[in-house]
């Protein structure tokens, strides 16, 4: 996805308020700098969102480590809050009476759980639109497209993930995937990396035992300028599952013909835009 102009203060917003908490004054001032310092350079209509904001992260990296703490508890409530819906968001997607309706039900819910705000998170991740859907008290999300097709077409499935606690609700549709005798890559983060699901996250979940591979990425996963276990994935998949708004940006438009399978919350203009959703509406939505 290309940039907007709203992209370059979301970028700085984005990064300043996950990293200024633990930092004194001096190097809350340093991060501003720096990360301007990149957009004043590298931000323009024809870059690749995700590259920018890779750079923007690669300028303020020797911050990272002190932000991680602060996300440590965090995070855990965030997959035991999702944790504690698995079982009924499991039958709410086994009770569906054909494949086309499973696979619905868990991009569905995989989509809803990405509630994670632009800015920084001030507490932890609640998943109220999963339960008022698996409770029937109101319905999937947009699908736009067709993602049983496009799962019928596939074998390998490159599955890009996003933030803990959701990562939940992406072992359901992994293992679905699984069932259907898919062969799955699972993307996550390294650590330290904010509120982003890591290995750490994928273990809660014991996704260990659903996909045949967890691979790392230091920050987002950017096809044209991954390291080569990551291009090799990318490259042997025909299908990729993206989660999230950071997911979406470097990769809508940007996959090289690939089928892409983008589940997230439409949190700003762009992306509603480019998504053809409304602003602040949930969206399974296949694309080329």
């Amino acid at each position: 996805m290309k940039p907007y102009t709203d992209c370059g203060p979301c970028v700085l917003k984005w990064i300043y308020e996950r990293l200024a908490n633990p930092l004194n004054e001096a190097e809350r001032f340093e991060v501003l700098k720096e990360v301007m310092s990149v957009l004043s350079r590298d931000l323009g209509p024809s870059i690749n969102l995700g590259a920018l904001c890779n750079r923007s992260l690669e300028a303020v990296e020797e911050f990272f480590p002190a932000s991680a703490a602060g996300y440590q508890e965090f995070k855990l409530k965030c997959n035991e809050a999702a944790s504690r819906l698995l079982d009924d968001a499991r039958d709410f997607i086994e009770k569906a009476k054909t494949r086309r309706d499973r696979i619905a039900k868990a991009c569905g819910l995989a989509s809803l759980g990405n509630v994670a705000p632009i800015g920084a998170p001030s507490a932890p991740f609640e998943f109220s639109h999963v339960e008022d859907v698996i409770r029937g008290e109101s319905p999937l999300p947009l699908i736009s497209g067709n993602p049983s097709e496009a799962v019928s077409r596939a074998h390998h499935v490159l599955y890009v993930a996003d933030n803990a606690g959701e990562i939940g609700f992406d072992s359901l549709l992994i293992s679905l995937l699984k069932e259907w005798g898919l062969t799955v890559t699972l993307i996550v983060k390294e650590d330290p990396f904010f509120d982003d699901a890591t290995m750490k996250d994928a273990l809660y979940f014991h996704l260990d035992r659903i996909a045949d591979a967890i691979l790392s990425v230091n920050k987002i996963f950017v096809p044209g300028d991954a390291a080569p276990d990551l291009a090799k994935a990318f490259s042997k998949s025909d299908l990729v599952i993206s989660k999230g708004t950071g997911n979406c940006e470097a990769l809508f438009a940007e996959g090289g013909g690939k089928t892409t399978v983008f589940l997230l919350k439409a949190k700003c203009r762009p992306i509603s835009e480019q998504l053809a959703v409304d602003e602040g509406k949930f969206i399974v939505k296949v694309a080329n």
